[in-house]
């Protein structure tokens, strides 16, 4: 996979086949503390803890249609190439969680990506989903919900194209401000 928002649409899918109707994607970088996280929090049916240790096999599946699932291997190979840190935990009749930390300088740590066409297709999906996207860049946060959307938008589908025109724009200029307010910051104090 290019980048990281691949890494995370793989895991959030995976989330939605197991019966995930609340999805928490967490992005945290931290410049200076060195660090690029994301994280994946789900509500579906969730993996026991002794599926745990096999899903980075990339020829264990928990899927009838499937044989392989590299999703996992894939995350797994990234992470390790960078030095960092995997965590899988099954959460009993809560869900799953998946936490990826990254150095955020590291050469071979591919890029954050397209957050937002990642958030974008799970909007847009077959299932319906109430996902909060949690993105701090430094001191900066941003913090978006479907359901509160939702409420706003009354009786207009997320998936109207005027609705998803609008949204995309909202995200990439709400992602894109973090960065460019904490940069400028830093000039100012540099």
């Amino acid at each position: 996979m290019e980048d990281l928002s691949q890494h995370i649409l793989d895991i959030a899918f995976n989330s939605l086949e197991a019966g995930a109707t609340d999805l928490t994607i967490t992005v945290r970088e931290d410049t200076v503390a060195n660090i690029l996280a994301f994280g994946v929090l789900d509500n579906g049916r969730g993996i026991t803890q002794n599926d745990i240790p096999k899903i980075t096999d990339p020829f264990f599946t928990t899927k009838k249609h499937k044989r392989v699932g590299l999703g996992v291997p894939l995350l797994q190979e990234a992470v390790q190439r960078c030095g960092g840190n995997l965590e899988i935990k099954a959460l009993p009749r809560k869900g799953t969680s998946v936490t990826a930390v990254f150095p955020h300088d590291h050469l071979d740590r591919a890029p954050l990506g397209d957050i937002t066409g990642t958030l974008i297709a799970l909007i847009t999906g077959r299932q319906p989903v109430n996902l909060t996207y949690r993105h701090k860049y430094n001191n900066r946060n941003f913090l978006f919900n479907t359901r509160k959307l939702c409420i706003h938008l009354g009786a207009i589908p997320l998936q109207t194209p005027e609705v998803l025109v609008w949204l995309q724009n909202y995200l990439d200029e709400n992602i894109a401000n973090l960065r460019r307010e904490t940069n400028e910051e830093l000039g100012r104090t540099g």
